[in-house]
């Protein structure tokens, strides 16, 4: 009885998995890698999950510039989930740093790309 329950949970994990696409798909760990991306400045890093229409739009100054006003922040210690609107694929997070806060917010296409992603001062309300 034991083997059969583990061989249904594995099939579930497995099909789940299937389902959902791949890990980078996830929108929390995406607008991570994306956001720590931002603070270390990383071009390759913020625009590798960016739809082909999305990631032209990012400068080298405009990243500089949004990494410096991190950075003034101090360390960015991680985002915790806001808000989400799964049928329209959108999620909010909350950027936490050592001296205040930043609002992120991404939306996702049905590929699991990033078509538009945002990051301003301040918690989200």
């Amino acid at each position: 009885m034991r083997h059969h329950i583990f061989a249904l949970v594995t099939a579930l994990v497995l099909g789940l998995a299937a389902c959902s696409g791949s890990a980078s798909t996830d929108p929390k760990s995406m607008a991570e890698s994306v956001t720590k991306a931002v603070y270390n400045d990383d071009m390759a890093g913020v625009t590798g999950n960016f739809s082909g229409s999305l990631a032209p739009q990012v400068t080298r100054a405009s990243l500089g510039e949004l990494s410096d006003q991190m950075h003034r922040l101090g360390n960015l210690q991680g985002l915790t989930e806001a808000m989400s609107d799964l049928p329209s694929r959108r999620y909010t997070y909350d950027a936490k740093f050592d001296n205040g806060d930043m609002t992120v917010m991404m939306r996702l296409d049905g590929n699991g790309k990033i078509i538009a992603y945002r990051i301003s001062p301040g918690a989200p309300h």
